[in-house]
């Protein structure tokens, strides 16, 4: 402990900020408890991340909290339809110190009126493939994703699979890659998106927003 507070005073000297603390944990429902960990270099901001889950009508919460880049915070809601019945829609908030106590984090109603866009979409779990069919994009789905990899967490390793619709939130910031959030960690051998016409790419970005949505639905498939 003594070794890890003279790392952390050391790092604040030498740095431009000082080590952040942020509670971490992974649960359903729309709270979770955790023990307060220290932040990477690069994360200075604590996230709390929500994701409402809905699969043939029914709908599930899962809540995260973790160390996120402040540049990541200010992502809009996030929302992806991969067809089936299946959709997952996730909301980010983002604080400091004493003001994570009274941080709140909601998801906005769903847009369901379609936008007149199309993908291909489907979703799959312990599989490296999965049935495509075209869905109707809704609301500000205007980019077609296309991801698969593994995601661990609690010791479990599942192979996914995810293509549909998703907002341009999700897609300004996917890329292939490994990176660990609240305890989850997803390595994408495939992440990209094209615009929902299919005709124009989407660059990636230097974020990884999508991960909290990932872990949030795998957390809930661990869960049922």
């Amino acid at each position: 402990m003594e070794a890890s507070l003279a790392i952390c005073i050391l790092t604040a000297l030498l740095a431009t900020g000082s080590c952040l603390q942020c509670e971490v944990c992974a649960g359903a429902g729309n709270n979770c408890m955790g023990s307060m960990q220290t932040c990477a270099a690069g994360h200075d901001s604590c996230a709390f991340v929500l994701t409402d889950v809905t699969s043939t009508g029914v709908k599930t919460q899962s809540f995260l909290k973790g160390c996120m880049a402040s540049s990541e915070c200010k992502v809009g809601p996030i929302s992806i339809n991969f067809g089936y019945g299946m959709t997952t829609r996730t909301s980010v908030a983002c604080c400091v110190g004493d003001a994570c106590r009274t941080t709140t984090v909601t998801v906005p109603p769903a847009d369901p009126k379609p936008n007149g866009r199309r993908c291909r979409g489907c979703y799959v779990l312990n599989a490296d493939h999965c049935n495509e069919q075209t869905i109707e994009c809704t609301g500000p789905e205007t980019q077609c994703i296309d991801a698969a990899g593994t995601v661990t967490a609690g010791g479990s390793q599942m192979q996914m699979v995810m293509k549909g619709c998703a907002s341009e939130s999700v897609c300004a910031n996917i890329k292939a890659g490994s990176s660990t959030f609240a305890g989850t960690n997803a390595d994408l051998t495939t992440a990209k998106c094209t615009v929902a016409s299919g005709v124009v790419g989407v660059a990636p970005g230097p974020a990884g927003i999508l991960l909290p949505a990932l872990a949030g639905l795998f957390l809930l498939k661990l869960l049922s």
